[in-house]
């Protein structure tokens, strides 16, 4: 799609993991983002009209996986509505996609805002319970006199004021935020995080003869060419775009590591169009040296908002159609790019490809030409510097494949008029199981200088009651001679003639990067939980877990699953699973003599939802001594569902914040004969309270991050 590089991949569970993480570091500094766009936004062309027609089921198990984790695990406190419409409504005037699965399924309960002039009619918009306009005056021209004269019910005014109001209290808009100095932001910290994040995302596809790593001391010179090579793309058009202090370029990093005298630098070709001025100069180039490093990929001008075609078959007679949506039309590298990489192959066969992008681009025409290929999607400010540094072996690349990537255009799912297909079957690995394809390069796929061998896989029960955690381990040894990285995946698939319910062939359930030095073997736990097995009963609009026959497969990409193993799930008495995340504070960033009232979130992923009448309370600790809780009986969480809690102290009094660092822990009270799994009745936090509003480090309230995420 023309805004890939906005997204984080094509399947729900990563993405879900990814923007839970980013989600709490954000919320943990004097800033909250609004999380979009919701949802189902997919295509840039007609990107207003386009009406995603969707079963239930697809739109909350797939589409709706990773916001559902965002929202609950990740403490998301806005959510931005999508331009396009779902099953014949605009999403910012669904009332089933905010108030029925938004709010009152998953428990998000601070304000919706719609994308810019996203909605017309605010009557619909006010009872799906949007809360914020944006782009249009509607709200602002028609509920004044609407409300007066009866047309809008006033209480849905005030619902809309509440949940903008409580977000404005608990992201500390209301109280001041700590002003954090310029030079955090730009500081070594930083610097060393954009590193090292540009650095791990790096995907090793192809290592022939062993190219890579280079030799820095033998090397004699390298070509660098190709349109990236000397301009670092950092995002899309449009939204997306980013202005950072400063960029590092490979031919910047490859001169600052070698010397200008070894590094020959020449464009070669523009990203996406017919001019071939500049090849004979490549060429030349790449005849001469011992290396080809080529940088091509896509950058601004190709993808990002705004940015789709008009003259589809589809607009045009209804027909399907199967471009991405991006300026090039083809999901091949654009432009002369595949014709200039032919072309110094004649001369020089030692080439390594380099692409930048955000959505994927197929290498398939000149696979066979290079030697290595080092995909670094949008590295980040620090990309060139990563690049090097994985080029020369100073880093084990470890990164794997956010998104299939397909041999050719042929590969990619036609859209129909109302996207039924896309809908329905999914997108990536799913889409490309289910049509039996291979693709170029799968999901989950990336090499290492290094070997991983993955061994004897064992579970802890192979007859698991619903709802019951279940613990898979195996083994995972480094057999080469240098240390690296490898990111272990767990998928899950059922049988289906177990179950009435069909599922995808496999989806991914868990994930873990480990470091190895050469030889070392360490024994990996994934646990599966109930949440790990939910389907969406349609029947009874609610989460559910089929009873029978399970596979668990492992390993190091999602077409290379070494390793298997069978569950049967068996039927036992309903329970809820509660477990508490997200402890706040209000005032978000308490100083030295304020009183500190504590919240937190309690999401019950079991196989039943609490009662009205079930006692819940939960308790507040700090430095383990209990300073408020919280108690009620008139609560109820529907499966999946989550509730925001707020303590009150104890003997009605609230605690007062001191100088120093503290350790927050909130712990449920409840029985195990109440609930599926105890082990999670608690989280822990950190607290810091400086003693005065200017702080000096990057991270101010560390909260949301339970200690095994610090």
């Amino acid at each position: 799609m023309g805004r890939a590089a906005e997204t984080i991949g094509e399947d729900p569970f990563l993405g879900g993991r990814i923007m839970e993480a980013f989600v709490m570091g954000q919320n943990t500094t004097s800033v909250f983002g609004s999380v979009k766009h919701y949802n189902l936004n997919t295509y840039e062309r007609n990107r207003r009209t386009n009406d995603y027609l969707s079963d239930q089921r697809s739109l909350v198990e797939f589409w709706g996986y990773h916001w559902k984790r965002t929202i609950q695990h990740g403490g998301a406190m806005s959510v931005m509505c999508a331009y396009n419409w779902v099953n014949g409504e605009k999403c910012a005037e669904n009332k089933y996609l905010i108030k029925h699965l938004l709010r009152d399924q998953w428990g998000f309960n601070y304000y919706t805002m719609s994308d810019w002039g996203g909605f017309s009619e605010t009557g619909k918009a006010l009872e799906a319970e949007l809360d914020f306009c944006e782009g249009n005056d509607l709200y602002i021209k028609e509920l004044p006199k609407g409300v007066q004269s009866g047309i809008y019910d006033s209480t849905l005014v005030d619902r809309a004021v509440r949940n903008v109001l409580r977000t404005k209290i608990m992201s500390g808009m209301m109280d001041g935020v700590p002003i954090i100095p310029k030079d955090v932001a730009d500081g070594t910290e930083n610097r060393k995080l954009a590193y090292e994040s540009g650095l791990k995302s790096l995907v090793l596809l192809k290592n022939q003869d062993a190219i890579l790593p280079l030799n820095g001391k033998t090397l004699k010179s390298i070509a660098v060419l190709g349109p990236n090579a000397a301009n670092l793309p950092l995002d899309g058009n449009s939204s997306s775009k980013v202005l950072p202090p400063y960029t590092i370029t490979v031919e910047q990093s490859l001169k600052n590591r070698l010397g200008s005298d070894k590094v020959f630098y020449s464009k070669g070709c523009n990203i996406n169009d017919s001019d071939d001025s500049n090849f004979a100069e490549a060429i030349q180039l790449a005849k001469q040296s011992e290396y080809v490093v080529f940088v091509g990929g896509l950058d601004q001008t190709v993808e990002g908002e705004g940015y789709f075609l008009d003259k589809e078959a589809d607009e045009k007679g209804g027909g399907k159609v199967s471009k991405p949506d991006r300026v090039s039309g083809t999901v091949l590298l654009p432009g002369l790019q595949n014709a200039l990489i032919q072309e110094i192959a004649k001369v020089n066969p030692n080439i390594i490809l380099v692409i930048f992008s955000g959505g994927i681009c197929s290498v398939t025409p000149i696979e066979d030409k290079v030697k290595g290929i080092l995909y670094g999607f949008y590295a980040g400010q620090e990309g060139g510097k990563a690049v090097t540094d994985v080029l020369f072996g100073d880093y084990n690349p470890s990164g794997k494949l956010p998104a299939t990537m397909p041999k050719n255009d042929d590969q990619i799912m036609p859209i129909g008029p109302d996207f039924t297909d896309m809908v329905s079957k999914g997108t990536g690995y799913r889409w490309f199981d289910s049509q039996n394809l291979t693709p170029q390069y799968a999901f989950g796929y990336g090499l290492s200088y290094t070997q991983f061998e993955y061994t004897n896989i064992h579970t802890n029960n192979e007859n698991v009651k619903i709802g019951e955690p279940v613990n898979i381990s195996f083994d995972l040894k480094n057999i080469g001679d240098k240390k690296g990285e490898e990111v272990a995946q767990l998928y899950l698939s059922s049988n289906p003639s177990t179950s009435k319910f069909p599922m995808p062939k496999k989806q991914l359930r868990d994930f873990e990067k480990i470091a190895l030095k050469p030889g070392e073997t360490k024994t990996i736990t994934f646990q599966l939980e109930s949440e790990d097995f939910y389907i969406y009963d349609e029947t009874i609009a609610s989460y559910h877990i089929p009873t029978g026959q399970y596979t668990v497969s492992i390993g190091g990409s999602s077409d290379n699953l070494k390793l298997q193993k069978d569950l049967l799930l068996i039927p036992q008495p309903s329970k809820p699973d509660l477990s508490i995340v997200n402890i706040k504070t209000i005032p978000a960033f308490p100083k030295v003599g304020d009183e500190v009232v504590f919240t937190a979130s309690v999401i019950n992923n079991g196989t039943k939802g609490t009662q009205l009448g079930e006692e819940l309370l939960v308790k507040f600790f700090i430095d383990g001594q209990e300073v408020s809780y919280y108690l009620s009986n008139n609560i109820s969480i529907p499966i999946g569902g989550m509730k925001m809690i707020c303590a009150q102290g104890l003997n009605s009094k609230n605690w007062m914040a001191k100088d120093g660092l503290f350790k927050i822990t909130a712990l449920i009270e409840r029985s195990a004969q109440l609930d599926l799994n105890i082990d999670n009745h608690s989280t822990t936090g950190i607290l810091k309270i400086p003693n005065g509003k200017v702080i000096s480090l990057p991270i101010y309230n560390m909260l949301n991050l339970n200690e095994s995420q610090r």
